[in-house]
């Protein structure tokens, strides 16, 4: 073997001893970042999901009380905790940035004596530099994990309400631009975009409130041309279903159309007259709608509405059992009435009943 292959040979095995020091400490640098981008992410959050939720709650979004007991136990114990987690990062963690840079330089000296050639050099301090860049990655990730331990317990509960809160902003500014009004004692508590899969299968607005199931389809409707070219449009909004909530027997997940994309399935019940509708909806709108639908089913969405809004609860009505009397024939209506519904039809003079 000639002097010019085996100093090849040298150089590579030097550059990957170079290569193991570098992941050391590119290690070692990644979790002082991340400590601290950890600690910053952790005390910005806690400020900005008041502020959220203070927001949502101004645009008439009451539904999920919840939110207000999260964030308050999420602000005390940020309060609670954050002194000793800055101070362990400020005296343990931070003071390695210096020795993880000062090693850092070092081995670019030792990259250049390396490609220069000065193989015996680089041999003694790649043993020197290897040795030290261990041990620190240890040091740093042992006293990293002193700051992200307590923060990994905060951040799924950020997560969590950071969710919730962004369908509460979605939800109140889809209701902004809706071309139908609530009803009184009528609050939202779901509204995503989606497709309706019948007919021309419109692009529209779903909307849960704790009264109605609702779909509002919207089209690009032309209102000018210019040589042929459309030059301005308004968008036109029609309310396609509009079904007190309790006409609704079931919701759920499933596949729609032909390549299995993700949707819901909306069966209504019989006596409502109204069809299954399926939906074309992102996943995560697919599980909201479960989870919120059951949620105002249950009753517990009029709580927290009720909770929010600080007036009395809504008492659920009880199928099957309530019985109004028509106001022009004085005749009984026995069927069933479902939650939501503000009126009915009787069944003998066809005249309107308000349902109180």
């Amino acid at each position: 073997m000639n002097k010019t292959s085996q100093m090849d040979k040298e150089k590579q095995a030097l550059y990957s001893r170079l290569h193991l020091i570098e992941s050391d400490l590119s290690i070692a640098s990644g979790s002082i970042s991340r400590a601290r981008s950890n600690i910053s992410h952790v005390e910005g959050s806690v400020g900005t999901l008041t502020t959220r939720l203070s927001q949502v709650r101004g645009r008439g979004y009451a539904a999920m009380a919840h939110l207000e007991k999260g964030v308050e136990q999420l602000t005390k114990t940020w309060a609670d905790v954050s002194p000793s987690i800055k101070q362990t990062f400020q005296s343990s963690v931070e003071p390695l940035t210096t020795q993880v840079s000062s090693l850092q330089a070092e081995t670019r000296g030792l990259r250049s004596q390396i490609d220069t050639g000065n193989i015996s050099y680089g041999h003694i301090t790649a043993n020197r530099l290897s040795a030290t860049a261990s041990s620190l990655r240890n040091r740093v990730t042992s006293e990293a994990t002193k700051v992200d331990d307590p923060l990994s317990k905060l951040i799924p509960t950020i997560n969590t309400i950071d969710g919730d809160l962004k369908i509460a902003e979605n939800t109140t500014e889809l209701l902004a631009q809706s071309s139908f009004p609530l009803k009184q004692e009528e609050s939202s508590v779901l509204a995503f975009e989606g497709k309706i899969m019948k007919g021309e299968k419109s692009e529209g607005t779903l909307y849960l409130t704790n009264q109605r199931f609702i779909f509002e389809a919207k089209k690009e409707v032309v209102v000018e041309k210019k040589f042929f070219i459309a030059t301005k449009k308004r968008t036109e909004r029609t309310v396609q279903i509009d079904q007190p909530i309790g006409a609704v027997e079931e919701i759920s997940k499933g596949r729609v159309g032909l390549i299995a994309w993700t949707g819901i399935y909306v069966r209504f019940k019989r006596e409502s007259g109204q069809q299954e509708a399926q939906f074309d909806v992102e996943g995560w709108e697919a599980d909201a709608t479960e989870r919120f639908f059951n949620y105002i089913i249950s009753g517990d969405a009029d709580k927290d509405i009720a909770t929010i809004k600080g007036t009395s609860p809504i008492t659920p009505e009880t199928p099957g059992i309530q019985v109004v009397y028509c106001t022009h024939c004085h005749a009984p209506y026995t069927r069933e009435i479902y939650k939501g519904q503000k009126s009915v039809q009787c069944d003998y003079c066809k005249a309107q009943i308000v349902v109180q």
